[in-house]
């Protein structure tokens, strides 16, 4: 089940956004109690860590491509990027935008502009509490900054200074949290802060270089790194949650995750066999990722949503109605996403994937 640099989808990887979302959207509506010390935001890593592999593959297929043409490339190549970007990304999330403005989302509402830019994680990162309802955003303000600013990184950065080009910009990720906690105390949360998310997409990018290079998806240092960097998380992470950050190291704790997760992603292009594989392709696992992105845009919108429709699931108390509250905010959020793939999404896609066009994983 080994994985080709051209191949055009990989169900396996779809399993895990399942995986991930669902791992998200507990983070964001169970008690704490139910959640414990489990760091279910790493879905959130994942997906940007995802985002770098495969963004920087299909940029470097372009380039070489491009290149090899003969033919004047790399502006039209930039244009058809962001126009594809647009129609995956762009659309659904302004359509999500205008639904939080109609629930009335505090942080929304008061400060449209600053989320229609894609500038909100910067808003979001001197704010002292995550605001209600659009706390996810951060992330997709980074996102869609990566999508403007990555294709000039891989499409103009010398081909023999590339890979030190990104490992650069993965390292300034610890360099700006050690800056920034420092430095800058009145910013109350340092990661929503681009340079402090490059480890993520700067190492998704290391690994779909690698690749493109010849590095096997099984390649033994890759496996041995991601489970010392995952044992070394581990163990930052856990001391963290105790109140014993241990200094200096904890700036590198998201690092490590990211090689390990780079890993995950290597191991999962190789492909997983028996129970595991099964269940990362099961079709109910495949549908919520189908969903993926309609539910992390709406999960956090559609509880606000719920609270003018049916007031009374706050007034029900106990584990009865934290269950309950759980299940009409997955429903409601399912039928919503649903609703987004099938007349937004989707439709779109039609567009997007028009002959010939570069087709993603």
């Amino acid at each position: 089940m080994a994985f080709l640099m051209g191949a055009t989808r990989n169900h396996q990887l779809d399993g895990w956004r399942a995986i991930a979302v669902v791992g998200v959207m507990w983070l964001h509506w169970a008690i704490p109690k139910w959640r414990g010390g489990i760091p279910f935001e790493i879905g959130l890593y994942f997906f940007l860590t995802l985002t770098g592999f495969l963004i920087t593959r299909i940029l470097l297929r372009t380039r070489e491509q491009g290149e090899a043409s003969g033919q004047p490339w790399m502006l039209r190549s930039f244009r058809d990027f962001q126009w594809r970007r647009a129609l995956r990304i762009l659309i659904p999330c302004y359509a999500a935008m205008l639904f939080g403005l109609l629930v009335r989302a505090p942080d929304l509402t008061a400060h449209p502009w600053v989320y229609f830019l894609h500038v909100s994680n910067f808003h979001i990162a001197w704010l002292p509490e995550w605001p209600f309802g659009t706390s996810h955003y951060w992330t997709l303000a980074i996102q869609q900054q990566f999508y403007l600013l990555w294709p000039l990184v891989i499409f103009l950065t010398p081909r023999r200074l590339l890979g030190a080009s990104l490992f650069m910009l993965a390292a300034l990720a610890p360099l700006s949290r050690v800056i920034l906690q420092h430095r800058f105390p009145e910013i109350h949360h340092p990661g929503a802060i681009t340079l402090c998310a490059l480890d993520y997409l700067a190492g998704g990018s290391l690994l779909a270089l690698a690749m493109h290079r010849g590095m096997k998806t099984d390649d033994r240092r890759l496996k041995g790194a991601s489970w010392i960097c995952l044992v070394a998380y581990a163990v930052l992470y856990t001391l963290d949650w105790n109140g014993r950050p241990v200094p200096g190291l904890r700036h590198l704790q998201q690092t490590f995750l990211t090689v390990s997760m780079a890993g995950l992603i290597a191991a999962t292009l190789h492909g997983f066999r028996g129970w595991l594989g099964r269940f990362l392709t099961h079709p109910w696992v495949l549908h919520v990722s189908k969903l993926s992105y309609s539910l992390y845009l709406f999960h956090c919108l559609v509880p606000m949503g719920l609270g003018f429709v049916v007031p009374m699931l706050w007034d029900i108390d106990g584990t009865l109605g934290t269950a309950t509250r759980l299940l009409c905010f997955f429903l409601t959020s399912w039928g919503v996403s649903w609703l987004s793939w099938k007349y937004i999404e989707q439709p779109l896609d039609h567009i997007r994937r028009r002959p010939n066009s570069e087709k993603e994983a």
